[in-house]
This record gives structure tokens, sequence and C-alpha cells, in this order.
């Protein structure tokens, strides 16, 4: 494998640990929108969740960097192409925390707690859909045939493909919550607190499921459905077999099988994104190995993310077994 496939696959290991982790940190914003005179569920979400869903921010700043220092021809024509989604997400990463925060500071009244409450619900939407839109257009832009001369390509990331796309990420993140919350709510002794998000998370499924199998039958071109039915077809199988097993898990209050098959599903999905489009970035002609940075700088981004793995893995490890067993301080 060369220096520049070897960082590639890394760039996607960062985004993955993304995508199922904050994923289900957009999730828990959304269950926490989906409950708005509902405190015991808020309560439960924050107790579940809470402690750790900022940390996970981390490998976005990982990915950024390693696309940035490995790929710049790639980053300048991502940040040109999607300016508008991209912006609109990391706005809405902005208002959720800050709302966050203000939402648990003390004197905060009952009327600025519940409008707090809204715009950190809408933002966590909001985040997952236009990194789906996002997603959706790099897909259709870099299985394009038509080559041109532009340096920076054209991503329809506003079709009706993209916006499928950004819908299935927010059903993801909210399955993924559901099943990450109930799970808790077990662990900590609450099995009747956890129906609510058991229901959510059986409907968030089953509209995963659809959109998921709408996905190809909208794909614009070709080349996406090529892709999704040739190099990535075991990934799309393993995908929608993980989600069904989720579901069943769900439906037979088997909450860890779920939140397993739930990060598996979302795995599956991501990897299905990054061979669809293999070994192009961004549009066709930025290639992993064309708008790849000179091979000593290369080296120096792959030795310097092999230090960061190894002092963010353990620190990410203790973080999320200190809160494995949050104590539920919920009433009715």
């Amino acid at each position: 494998m060369s220096l520049p496939a070897l960082i590639a696959v890394l760039l996607g290991a960062a985004l993955t640990a993304y995508g199922t982790l904050a994923g289900a940190d957009f999730g828990a914003g959304i269950l926490d929108l989906l409950a708005p005179r509902r405190p015991t569920e808020r309560q439960s979400i924050a107790a579940a969740i809470g402690p750790v869903w900022e940390a996970n921010h981390v490998w976005l700043i990982f990915s950024i960097t390693i696309l940035f220092s490995a790929f710049p021809a790639a980053f300048s024509a991502l940040g040109t192409a999607l300016l508008a989604p991209l912006t609109v997400a990391l706005l809405a990463i902005v208002v959720r925390s800050v709302t966050l925060a203000l939402r648990g500071a003390s004197g905060t009244t009952a009327r600025s707690h519940m409008l707090l409450s809204r715009l950190f619900g809408a933002a966590s939407l909001v985040a997952p859909f236009a990194f789906g839109v996002a997603a959706g257009g790099i897909a259709e832009a870099s299985s394009s045939s038509r080559h041109g001369i532009a340096h920076v390509p054209h991503v329809p990331w506003f079709g009706p493909f993209a916006l499928l796309i950004g819908g299935l990420a927010v059903a993801l993140c909210t399955h993924l919550a559901s099943s990450f919350v109930a799970a808790g709510l077990v662990r900590a002794g609450e099995p009747r607190r956890a129906e609510p998000f058991r229901r959510r998370g059986l409907q968030s499924g089953a509209c995963l499921l659809v959109l998921a199998l709408a996905g190809p039958l909208i794909a614009a071109g070709p080349a996406v459905w090529h892709g999704l039915i040739g190099p990535a077809l075991p990934l799309v199988v393993a995908g929608l077999g993980a989600q069904t097993v989720a579901l069943a898990a769900l439906a037979r209050r088997r909450y860890p099988l779920a939140r397993g098959a739930g990060l598996v599903a979302a795995g599956m999905v991501l990897w299905g994104w990054f061979v669809i489009q293999a070994p192009r970035l961004i549009g066709p002609r930025l290639t992993i190995h064309g708008s790849a940075a000179p091979h000593t700088a290369l080296a120096a981004i792959a030795i310097s993310s092999g230090v960061v793995l190894l002092l963010v893995l353990p620190a990410m490890y203790l973080l999320f077994a200190l809160f494995a067993r949050p104590e539920l301080e919920v009433t009715e």
C-alpha cells in the first residue's frame, strides 16, 4: 500500500470514529428535541451520553488536519465547492455547544431553558443533515465521468440524492443515540425508562432502512449505482444486515447487541461511501495520489498521526470507561 493510500485509510478511520461516536451525540440532541415536555427523558439523555458528547469532536479536528496537510488540493476544492453546507454544519456545532453550556448554567429560567433546549435540538439535527448532503454531493461528483478543466469540481449537494443522504444521516444519528441511551438506562437499572428510547430506535431504524434502500433508486447517474452494486456491494449487504440485526435486537430488548449492530451499520455506510468514490477524493480529477503532498510531508504526517493516536486513544478509552455507568438522578 502506498503512503498516500495509507493516509487516506487513516482519514477514513478518523471519519468513521467521528460519524459513529459524534453521530450518537447529534442523535441525543435530536432525541432531546423530540422530548420538549418530558424532563425525565431529557435527564436520562444527559446522564447516559452527556458527559462525553463534546469530546468526540476531536475526531473531526483530526480528520480536517489530515486532509489539510496530506491532500491540500482536495482540501481547497472541498472548502470551495461545499462552503455553504460545511459552514452551516460548523455553525450548528457551535450553537449546539453554546446552548448546551448555557442550559446547564445556574439561574436559567424555565422559559430560557426551553428556548435553549430547542436551539440545542435543532442544531443537533441540522449538523448531521448538512454533513450528509455534503457526503451525498461528493459521492455524485466523484463518480462523475466528466473530467472537465475546472480545478474546483461542481458538487451537487442540493440534489435529490444528496438530500436523501442528509435524511439518512439524521435517521442514523437518531437510531444510534436511541440504542446508546436505552443501553445506558438498562445498565443503570432503569429498564422502564428505556422504553421510549427503544420505540424511537425502532422508528428511526426502520426509517434508516427505507432511506438506505431508496438511495440506489434515485442515485443521479449510473456511476453511483454501479459503485453500490459493484465494489461497495459487500459493505452495502453487511450494513443492511447489521441494521436488520439492530432492529431485531431492539424489538427483543437486547440493547448491547442493538448498540453494537448499529455501530457496525453506521461504519458500513461510511466505508461504502469511501469505496464508491475511491481513489477520488472530490470530483473526477482530485485523486488520492494526484492531490497528495510531497513524500517527505506525507511521511511526517504519518508519523505524527501515529503519535497522536497513541495519546488520544487511551485518553478516549479512559473517558468512556469513567462514564460507562452514569449515576441517574431522575424523578417522575
